[in-house]
């Protein structure tokens, strides 16, 4: 298994330096170094990184902004990085979407947990959201077939039962998804004026 490809964005050279040589000492591979939030947001969608870590106060572009920016654009796993651990900064670190938080100076034994951590979460986050995505297409295909249904029922004088199979066999000849067939009936029956 290839090693975890992590983004740094850290303004601080020493602790970004810091950081590089702990993270590559525990077989971690650092593609790159982003000096400001803004230089996070476009290294992340180049390089495409397994997970970044993240200073919470960065130049030209917050690390909270750029985080949030990252997530909608590229979503990929965040640990914010920062040397305040008052509510209101871990608040906003979570908002971000930050999977881990690491007070600095981060101790070189808190990033395999850390970053093993969020990698999981993001993992079982993208494997909720497609879930999600798939339940909201069943709803919407059930939505689509039971109206075509009902045109069916009505034009043709079918009963529930066999306005189903007509639209099930017309999917099955056609090689169409039901959803389809039920789309194509429901824009006809628009064009022709219930």
């Amino acid at each position: 298994m290839s090693a975890i490809r992590i983004l740094i964005a850290e303004d601080n050279d020493l602790v970004s330096l810091t950081l590089e040589e702990q993270l590559k000492g525990l077989g971690y591979d650092v593609i790159g170094i982003a000096r400001s939030g803004v230089e996070a947001v476009n290294l992340a969608g180049r390089l495409k990184p397994d997970l970044i870590m993240m200073d919470i106060r960065m130049p030209e572009m917050e690390g909270t902004e750029a985080a949030a920016r990252i997530r909608d654009q590229f979503p990929v796993p965040i640990i914010m990085l920062t040397a305040y651990a008052d509510k209101d900064t871990v608040r906003k670190a979570e908002a971000a979407g930050a999977l881990a938080y690491l007070v600095k100076p981060i101790n070189e034994i808190e990033l395999p947990p850390a970053i093993n951590i969020a990698l999981a979460r993001f993992k079982e986050m993208q494997a909720l959201r497609n879930q999600v995505d798939e339940l909201e297409e069943s709803l919407e295909a059930r939505k689509l077939i039971e109206r075509a249904k009902g045109i069916l029922m009505q034009r043709l004088g079918l009963n529930e039962r066999d306005a189903y199979e007509r639209l099930r066999q017309r999917a099955r000849d056609k090689r169409a998804k039901m959803k389809d067939i039920a789309q194509a009936i429901i824009e006809a029956e628009e064009l022709l004026g219930s």
